[in-house]
């Protein structure tokens, strides 16, 4: 085996295992902080940091990864999370190509957007969609601040993915 597959293998599993550890952490009660019960969903920006340097069919199969393990704990089961962290892995990956640099602030940026649209199509389609009350009260005291709470988290994962990349990548000779 090539030492450049043998390098890719490594960072895929050890990407894998972030996620899973990631969802350890964000789901089970207790394990992580919840300041005045708004809670962190770190698979999001976890998800994002590895489209931005995996681009965009990595980005995907890791944000599906990342989504099912989320739909096994969640009382719905329902697939939501695996698509849309599977469209936001894709979709980083395709902006990083085409439109954006890679680079902190970019995914500071694409962290709260994926955070907020995250939660909004959450309370569109799960609280509104029932016909719950309060919900924009909803929206504002919980889900909008779970996505500030989230994005903080954006420097850590980006940080470990961009390390990990650059541990795993063999330049080419010509």
């Amino acid at each position: 085996m090539r030492k450049r597959t043998r390098l890719l293998i490594i960072r895929w599993v050890t990407f894998a295992l972030m996620i899973i550890i990631i969802n350890i952490l964000q789901n089970t009660q207790g394990f992580f902080p919840e300041i005045f019960g708004v809670r962190a969903f770190l698979l999001i920006p976890a998800t994002v940091c590895i489209g931005m340097f995996e681009r965009k069919y990595a980005g995907a199969f890791f944000g599906l990864f990342a989504g099912a393990l989320w739909d096994t704990v969640t009382p719905l089961g329902d697939g939501y999370n695996a698509f849309v962290l599977m469209l936001f892995g894709a979709v980083c990956g395709l902006l990083i190509t085409v439109l954006m640099r890679n680079h902190l602030l970019t995914a500071l940026i694409l962290s709260f957007g994926a955070s907020v649209l995250y939660a909004l199509l959450y309370v569109i389609f799960f609280i509104v969609a029932q016909g719950m009350e309060d919900s924009a009260y909803l929206f504002f005291r919980y889900y909008l601040t779970g996505a500030v709470y989230t994005a903080l988290f954006t420097p850590v994962f980006y940080i470990f993915v961009m390390g990990v990349v650059r541990a795993t990548t063999v330049e080419e000779k010509y």
